[in-house]
């Protein structure tokens, strides 16, 4: 077996090479640029290695650095190599076990990568096509968090704008960011402009479950004690917009999401709280459930496990969380556990 170890980084990789039976390509690792002629210098030295010791099984494994390793597994893989994506934590703990005073470069650190594969072979995951889905969905899922976040803080504004200019308007309805209010909004956005409006025109645009009248928001209009200003409907009228915007690019996210979850894993679906955005921020954050042993490695992966610390004859009271910040994983498992809760009242019963 063939054993090759690289070590990522945004301009240029190392990589080091050695057999299962103690031979080695080079003594020190070369040094390749991330480009199209450093990924083939690399597959050559690779065939070179396999002619020179008649061995043609090869195992690569990398270290997953941010995006950056991407484009080189995407290579990779399609000249039909065995790759694996190693967390960087493991290979920095094994370096660490096997001498406690050592360097950092990025030789050395490909060579430890190479020895991580050979004393580890049996734990060797390659990646596949499950794990391309995965990270699709991991990054779909992550973005679509990060749009929701955007969206409240768009409705932050909307609300803060429409307390200057037009504060009755919220008294009026119980969500003015859908619906009939976000629609009269969108083409009155001041109160100016909603006082001259014809009652007609505005009773088209309230729905049936509305109980506001357009009489009352007009008249509320014409009694605002808001602020006149043009530049604050300026405001509101891009908010309203960018609203839409973020809804419509979350609606899109949804639907590539559900994609993805059907793909990797649909089953996850019939746990009860669990729809498919939830689905693709577990299925997304935790990759493939094999690589846990039981559920302990899984709740220790998204923080959730309780700190304790005990000695002689001190008994822990308080505990914690070990993780001090809260990761996308643990959000999502929390807000499932607590759908579950939820929608099947015999779990808290069973928990305790």
């Amino acid at each position: 077996m063939i054993y090759v170890g690289i070590d990522i980084a945004s301009q240029k990789h190392d990589y080091y090479m050695m057999s299962d039976q103690g031979e080695i390509y080079t003594s020190r690792s070369i040094t390749i640029p991330n480009n199209n002629e450093g990924y083939k210098k690399l597959h050559k030295s690779i065939q070179e290695f396999c002619g020179a010791t008649k061995d043609y099984k090869v195992r690569i494994g990398l270290e997953s650095t941010w995006f950056y390793h991407k484009n080189l597994v995407s290579y990779l893989l399609a000249q039909d190599y065995e790759v694996m994506v190693i967390n960087p934590i493991l290979t920095n703990m094994y370096k660490k076990s096997r001498k406690i005073h050592i360097q950092k470069n990025d030789n050395i650190d490909s060579i430890y990568i190479c020895k991580y594969l050979m004393d580890t072979e049996t734990v060797f995951k390659p990646y596949t096509t499950i794990s391309y889905h995965t990270d699709a969905l991991k990054a779909l899922s992550r973005e679509r968090f990060s749009l929701v976040d955007d969206l409240r803080l768009v409705k932050i504004n909307i609300y803060k704008l429409l307390i200057q200019l037009f504060p009755e308007y919220l008294k009026l309805f119980t969500n003015v960011y859908q619906g009939s209010a976000l629609d009269i909004l969108e083409k009155y956005y001041s109160p100016s402009k909603l006082s001259k409006a014809h009652i007609k025109t505005i009773s088209s645009m309230i729905h049936g479950k509305c109980k506001t009248s357009a009489e009352t928001l007009i008249e509320a209009a014409k009694t605002s004690i808001g602020i006149q200003n043009d530049y604050l409907s300026f405001q509101l009228s891009q908010a309203i917009k960018r609203l839409k915007s973020i809804e419509s690019e979350i609606d899109e996210y949804n639907n590539q999401i559900s994609k993805y979850v059907d793909m990797i894993n649909p089953n996850i679906l019939t746990i009860s709280g669990v729809g498919y955005i939830t689905a693709g921020l577990i299925l997304g954050e935790i990759g493939d459930i094999n690589n846990f042993k039981n559920s302990e490695h899984l709740i220790s992966y998204a923080g959730l496990d309780v700190k304790i610390y005990e000695s002689g004859k001190y008994k822990a009271i308080n505990t914690f969380y070990f993780k001090e910040r809260l990761s996308i994983s643990t959000i999502c498992l929390i807000s499932s556990s607590q759908s579950l809760l939820d929608t099947w009242p015999n779990v808290s019963w069973i928990l305790s």
